[in-house]
């Protein structure tokens, strides 16, 4: 390690042998609840001082450095009638008040707080936002689970400048401000989560597998402070799953679903219980369920964008795919603390959660004319048959406990431990586990194309070199011939597994001193232990009969077939116009497990394909992260707070893989990247008022390079006289980015914001996947390879608004809106190609990066009723870089605006009726090739939704 970090961490020790010997003065302590449970963020001062602190997310406070004397203590809560005790101080003494209770202002709210409405969700959420002291979003578990949000992707896209990124539907990547989403973090109870996306090595966390009934609270940290972990340049998610309570408590949730798209019912349901045993110990568990049946209809085109001019528009392929599948997602949530004082206890969770999702393809390929060297005409249709499952499971937990080592230090620690795994494959008797996969065949039938150009390639007709083509929003192949059965032979078969598993283990101390009554100083050490290992396998066959005429070729009639069933037609959004075109019968789920076994079975009559070196397809990474950080938080008057101080980063990782030589030998290598990141951060806030606030904030942060970047694994794929090469770059450094934040905020006395900020991030070395290309006797050698480019930036500013009209009469004072919008510019310089091939250097945007986000709501609660319409919209968006054919052919999201609706009704105050609905206006997923007149993927989900009924025993 190096000595800057041994530096510090003497530093440290230092201040913490000091500090213990501290002693004399008195402390105050106790905890805050309502009627729900603990009160997060409540404001605690000492009357006609400047002692104060805010209670924590289990309603905790301890004020430290306190004079003797009778002194009145305040509590106040957004939404809650204020509490005054008086209190005696006795120089060192903790006065430990126990429980504080408050209630809701009926003044302020009216008659609106009805058990189980978002509103006190609200005001936990306020009110620990208000009082950070730096800048943050914060979602409560009761307001999440108010609003049609099934896993804690989805979750969180209603925060201001949040977006996700879906999958069949539902949401699984959360982005943060516009940035690629490796460089925001998501984290439970403070720890970096592990990944395992399965398909090479990156930092993406899959969020559908946490269901969002076991998360407490999700904080959306977008300035770092020196405790966080510093690798989140859009900004960090915390998912902080369920905590002890210090009251029984028991819910339970049933509801019954339905999906328009594979018409099909669902179920969902979970289960909270927690209780005290004696005094000193709490605990509580909480389980979750949701399965469901899925299905998507979807179109997508393929262009020829390597090829020159004009023709870069034409198209190659045209595909039909019609899914259904069956998704069911588990998770269970423990939780046990044990008090050994009034000021120190101990903790303990744990997480486990399942994501298995199931699926079984039709996917019709239309394979068009390749040009004026080949056939007039002539191109080819296949049908695709999948069937595949992908399971994801995470699982892991923490011990952890609090210690005052002095009336002014105070010590906290914690020791997890986390793991997911992904596997690609899916069952099947018939095969042993070592062949299991992904099963895949593909059936194949010639014939000629209707609207093919004078070229000899198919276009949209606005493309075409003589106006021939297709027109309107669904593209027709316009194949000449009837799909047959007993004219589509079997040309390929086979299985393709992934194996990918992560683990992290961690430790860290942290201590806290209070130097007086305006310093507090925190300071302490982490320590990462990651190991990433991932496999592939694949085994394909061909049929013998392709290159002997000798031996027959399996066609598709000799299988099991039964009706298409398209549920209502296929792509019926846009009138289901391929309905003509596709088989009337297809393979059974049966019949196509069968057929796969058997030909790992019959030797003779099938030929394995050569999938090249297996030590190619392994890949085993280590990294370890220590970091060590100092902080203090000074309050320079009343009215404003400074909170600063610097974080260290060491990072040393080990690889061990293999690589593809250009004469095709395999080497194998081991490389050892490390590096030391500083990392300091300042935040200002400035209190106007009790209802407002100015934040201003600098922050430096940084991303990893993703482990698939800097694995210098080499693989290489000829076509014609082009060699493409793939590789990784060992050398790569991290992205680091300098931030600046401003912030004001006004909170409304009713449970209400109106906030608005910018921010500038100014990014070095970011990684890109850069294209070279060289020329020699034998051909062209194109090579893909990450590289780091100098710099970016970001601009942004975000707008946040929610109003209750309570001051309306009667009626109307239930209604609210709530709305946020988020405008972000960015700008990065890449190498690109011109028309001649040489390289030049062009300004693009970054990647996933929507210029426009907005949320908006409106709701009503009032008299146990309870409804919300809530609309999340993200403009288009840059999403693939293809250098080598420039700007004209890049890949882009399309705009999405999805509309969601949820509504509920106490029946008592203990039980309650809920209906949900999803994506009520069914709009689909959409990507273009650089207009968006040229679709690359159509994809309809239809609509689902849920109703069920609530019961709260305690």
């Amino acid at each position: 390690m190096s000595n800057t970090i041994h530096k510090f961490y003497l530093l440290a020790l230092m201040i913490f042998i000091s500090a213990s010997s501290l002693f004399g003065q008195a402390s105050l302590s106790g905890r805050v609840s309502d009627e729900r449970g603990s009160l997060p963020g409540v404001t605690v001062l000492i009357a006609g001082t400047t002692f104060g602190g805010i209670t924590d997310n289990g309603g905790s406070f301890r004020i430290q450095n306190l004079p003797e004397g009778e002194f009145k203590l305040i509590l106040s809560f957004i939404g809650y009638e204020s509490v005054e005790i008086g209190v005696n101080l006795e120089g060192g003494k903790t006065l430990d008040l126990g429980e504080i209770k408050m209630t809701e202002s009926i003044d302020e709210l009216g008659e609106i707080v009805v058990v189980g409405t978002i509103l006190p969700s609200e005001m936990r959420a306020f009110n620990i936002q208000k009082n950070a002291n730096n800048i943050q979003n914060v979602l409560a578990a009761d307001g999440i689970g108010k609003l049609p949000d099934r896993n804690a992707a989805e979750a969180v896209q209603r925060v201001p400048g949040v977006t996700i990124e879906r999958d069949q539907g539902e949401g699984r990547f959360a982005i943060v401000r516009g940035t690629p989403i490796e460089w925001s973090s998501n984290l439970v109870n403070g720890d970096r989560l592990p990944s395992a996306d399965g398909f090479g090595g990156t930092r993406q966390v899959a969020l559908d597998i946490i269901p969002s009934e076991l998360i407490e609270y999700a904080v959306i940290t977008k300035a770092l402070t020196p405790d966080m972990e510093g690798d989140a340049i859009g900004g960090a998610i915390d998912f902080q799953t369920r905590t002890a309570p210090a009251d029984k408590v028991m819910s339970l949730s049933l509801a019954g679903g339905y999906n328009a798209q594979i018409q099909s019912g669902a179920f969902n349901g979970s289960l909270i219980y927690g209780d005290r045993i004696g005094e000193k110990f709490g605990f509580l568990i909480s389980a979750a369920n949701w399965n469901r049946p899925w299905a998507s209809d979807n179109y997508e085109l393929e262009y020829n964008f390597d090829l020159p001019g004009n023709q870069g528009f034409s198209i190659n392929n045209q595909q039909i795919r019609d899914y259904e599948g069956n998704r069911n997602t588990t998770g269970f949530n423990l939780a046990a603390q044990y008090d050994l004082s009034s000021k120190s206890f101990l903790y303990v969770r744990g997480l486990y959660s399942t994501f298995e999702d199931t699926e079984f393809v039709y996917q019709h390929d239309f394979n068009f004319p390749e040009g004026p060297d080949e056939t007039e005409n002539l191109g080819s249709a296949q049908v695709w048959v999948r069937n595949a499952g992908y399971f994801t499971k995470l699982y892991g937990g923490e011990l952890g406990g609090e210690h005052p080592i002095s009336d002014r230090l105070t010590m906290d620690w914690k020791a997890s431990t986390y793991d997911v795994s992904f596997t690609a494959g899916r069952g099947n008797t018939n095969l042993p586990s070592s062949d299991a996969g992904i099963q895949i065949g593909q059936f194949q039938q010639f014939g000629t194309f209707g609207n093919v150009s004078s070229d000899n390639y198919v276009y949209w007709d606005y493309d075409s070199p003589n106006n021939v083509g297709g027109s309107g929003q669904a593209f027709q192949p316009s194949f000449d011939a009837t799909l047959d059965p007993n004219q589509m032979i079997l040309t390929l078969a086979g299985v393709f597994g992934i194996e990918t598993e992560e683990r992290d283990r961690v430790g860290q101390v942290n201590f806290n001193y209070s130097a007086n009554s305006k310093l507090d100083l925190k300071f302490g050490a982490k320590y990462r232990n990651k190991n990433r290992y991932s496999l592939s396998r694949q085994q394909f066959f061909l049929p013998v009969g392709l290159f002997d005429p000798r031996v027959p070729i399996p066609i598709y009639s000799d299988f099991d077939l039964a009706p298409y069933d398209t549920k209502g037609g296929l792509i019926q959004e846009l009138d289901s116009p391929y309905e003509s075109l596709l088989l009337d019968d297809m393979m059974t789920e049966n019949a196509f497990n069968n057929m796969i076994s058997g030909i790992f079975n019959d030797t003779d009559s099938y030929i394995p394909v050569d999938g090249g070196p297996a030590e190619l397809n392994t890949f085993d990474g280590t990294e370890n992260v220590a970091a060590g950080y100092l902080m203090g938080t000074f309050d320079v008057n009343p009215q404003i707070t400074l909170t600063g101080g610097v974080r260290l980063e060491q990072t040393n990782i080990n690889i061990i893989g293999y690589e593809l030589a250009l004469d095709e030998s395999l080497n194998r290598f081991e490389v050892n990247p490390s590096y030391t990141s500083v990392l300091p951060s300042l935040h200002l806030k400035y209190t106007v008022n009790e209802k407002a606030n100015i934040r201003g904030a600098y922050t430096r942060s940084l991303a990893r390079p993703n482990f698939s970047d800097i694995n210098p694994t080499r693989t290489l794929n000829s076509v014609g006289n082009i060699t493409f090469i793939s590789e990784g770059n060992a050398e790569l450094l991290p992205t680091y980015s300098n931030n600046f934040d401003l912030l004001g905020e006004y909170y409304f006395d009713n449970v209400g914001i109106l906030s608005g900020g910018v921010f500038y991030k100014d990014v070095s070395n970011v990684i890109f996947d850069n294209v070279s290309q060289v020329t020699t006797s034998d051909g062209v050698v194109r090579t893909t390879k990450p590289e780091n480019l100098e710099e970016a930036w970001l601009l942004g500013f975000e707008l946040a608004f929610t109003k209750r009209f309570t001051s309306l009469p009667g009626f109307w004072s239930g209604f609210g809106v709530n709305g946020n919008y988020t405008y972000t510019k960015s700008e990065v310089i890449i190498p690109t190609f011109n028309e001649n091939g040489d390289e030049i250097l062009t300004t693009e945007t970054l990647l996933n990066q929507p210029e426009h986000i907005y949320n908006f709501s409106i709701f009503y609660e009032k008299g146990g009723f309870s409804a919300r319409l809530a609309a999340n919209y993200k403009g288009e968006y840059l999403a693939e870089y293809r250098i080598e054919a420039g700007p004209d052919h890049y890949r882009f999201y399309d705009k999405n605006l999805t509309v969601d609706l949820s509504s509920s009704y106490a029946i008592s105050d203990k039980w309650r009726i809920f209906a949900e609905l999803n994506n009520i206006t069914n709009e689909p997923l959409r990507y273009y090739h650089g207009s968006s007149e040229r679709p690359e993927q159509i994809e309809f989900y239809s609509i689902r939704g849920q109703a069920g009924i609530r019961f709260s025993l305690y």
